[in-house]
């Protein structure tokens, strides 16, 4: 799979966050169960003390005491494995009952940081606060709270067993670790599993679109190969009709100058009526050199070079020339045999011809009528 890398970078960064976050809610949430823990147990702790001070009101007798003192021991006996636990002191400060037999007449060690506590009402965050910041050692029980019996001398102790709270906390912190371990990983698989359903969803969407836009392409690059073949069909068909036009046109020319040669010329003129500007000038056909049509004027060219206009065309002035002496070379001019220099080859079986004087058009001589210009130099 080709975005497997991007996954695992996702996956990584995504976990490394999450170890970033886990390493400071955790703490957070830990001091929030312990406090809230302490907090149940501070006050079911003092509701005990409550009622042993309850039931040991106003008995002066000793024998009662005894008595009473034996249930207290028998009620408060192994409690010291709890996070809190109560004992009783006497007026002298020593145990009278304590969970722990063996320390009925020892005076509780005194404890410097818990005499906050012991003088005003301590929360389950102060607690908290007191026991985990502390760096001294401290002893295994401590006093966080009195509570005095009324017409006695005993006090109600409440003890905290700090050992057991560092358990406590260890094995919530555990637990906490655990459950965003869990969540972290359930949380990284759905996310990379939905990362992987809508990204195959957009994958295929692109391989669709991918699909259209390659036909799309084909049948573009089809219609462009359509294109360019009627385009080149297109010119192949121009060319071929220019070129049958201009058969066509050769053929006609052919035919007229045929026509032409045939017809009978029953006069020919000695002299043609010319003008140069304003004044009248009559030509002999004997010193004529070409007659040519530019621009619908026609123009007489001399041999001596001089050329004057006339306003015949060039079809009536060929009509009454002297087919010996003049050759209809094409539309567009008449030659004099007298004017003819040289003839060379032309392209595809054409002749061109060089006049003198020089003239100012090509005259080139089609290959329909080569073979009777040819014709009309051997006459």
């Amino acid at each position: 799979m080709k975005y497997r890398p991007y996954y695992l970078y996702t996956a990584i960064s995504l976990s490394i966050l999450y170890i970033i976050i886990a390493f400071i809610a955790a703490p957070v949430f830990v001091r929030l169960s312990m406090s809230n823990v302490l907090s149940n147990d501070i006050e079911a702790t003092k509701q005990d003390a409550r009622i042993i001070a309850t039931i040991s009101e106003g008995i002066t007798d000793k024998a009662d005491k005894e008595k009473l003192k034996e249930r207290i021991q028998q009620s408060i006996l192994n409690t010291n494995t709890n996070t809190i636990f109560n004992s009783v002191l006497d007026w002298s400060g020593k145990f009278i009952s304590h969970p722990d037999k063996k320390r009925n007449g020892e005076t509780p060690p005194e404890s410097d940081a818990l005499s906050f506590g012991i003088q005003n009402e301590l929360t389950g965050e102060a607690l908290y606060a007191i026991i985990f910041k502390k760096t001294d050692s401290v002893a295994t029980s401590q006093i966080i709270h009195m509570t005095e019996v009324k017409d006695s001398d005993w006090i109600i102790a409440s003890h905290i067993n700090r050992e057991k709270i560092m358990d406590q906390s260890t094995s919530i912190r555990n637990q906490i670790y655990i459950g965003f371990l869990i969540v972290g990983l359930i949380t990284l698989v759905f996310f990379l599993g939905s990362i992987r359903i809508i990204s195959s969803y957009y994958e295929k969407q692109l391989a669709l679109k991918n699909t259209k836009l390659e036909d799309g392409v084909l049948n573009l690059s089809k219609l462009n190969t359509s294109l360019e073949n009627y385009q080149k069909n297109l010119s192949d068909f121009k060319r071929e009709r220019e070129e049958e036009q201009k058969q066509a046109e050769e053929q006609i020319e052919t035919i007229v100058t045929t026509e032409e040669t045939k017809v009978s010329k029953t006069t020919t003129k000695q002299r043609i009526l010319t003008y140069v500007r304003n004044e009248l000038l009559p030509v002999a056909t004997e010193d004529i050199s070409y007659i040519y049509v530019e621009n619908t004027i026609t123009y007489i060219v001399r041999k001596d070079g001089k050329r004057s206009t006339t306003s015949e065309s060039l079809d009536l002035i060929y009509s009454y020339l002297d087919e010996k002496l003049f050759f209809r070379a094409n539309r567009q001019i008449i030659v004099a045999i007298s004017a003819i220099e040289t003839i060379t080859k032309f392209g595809n079986s054409k002749l061109k011809i060089q006049v003198n004087p020089t003239s100012e058009i090509d005259i080139i001589i089609g290959k329909n009528k080569a073979a009777s210009f040819k014709q009309w130099l051997d006459l």
